[in-house]
């Protein structure tokens, strides 16, 4: 089960929903049964990169989540889908972000000690969670 949580500016009431976690759809899974399955759909540098390891590598295993992420320099939130491939305990390869709008690498924060983000429409340092809503799956 994922959680979700509601951000709101204090100054423009721009409202975001982050995700958190992991549901139906986004699970951890064997590599041949996410290539064998056309529902999930992953960014296709990710995908490719899993092509590219399971030629290589037997038994690959995915570890899916979903994640919130902040930037260091601009301070905005955001979630993202992130995976791991693994081979027995080995990570082979993670999913990196960057910022869309500093394009520098995005840091996975914890929400509950996060204080504050900035807003991405008005950019006040007043966008602050109002509250966790609901589990999803």
């Amino acid at each position: 089960m994922g959680h979700s949580y509601q951000f709101i500016c204090k100054d423009c009431k721009t409202s975001q929903q982050l995700y958190e976690g992991w549901g139906f759809m986004v699970h951890d899974q064997a590599v041949s049964d996410y290539l064998q399955s056309s529902q999930l759909k992953l960014h296709y540098k990710t995908h490719q990169k899993i092509l590219q390891l399971n030629k290589t590598h037997k038994n690959l295993h995915l570890k899916m989540e979903y994640r919130i992420f902040r930037c260091r320099k601009c301070l905005q939130v955001s979630d993202r889908l992130f995976v791991q491939v693994m081979q027995e305990d080995k990570v082979l390869h993670k999913t990196r972000f960057k910022c869309s709008s500093c394009k520098i690498t995005l840091t996975h924060t914890n929400i509950h000690s996060l204080k504050y983000a900035i807003c991405p429409k008005c950019k006040s340092n007043r966008f602050k969670k109002s509250k966790e809503l609901v589990l999803w799956n």
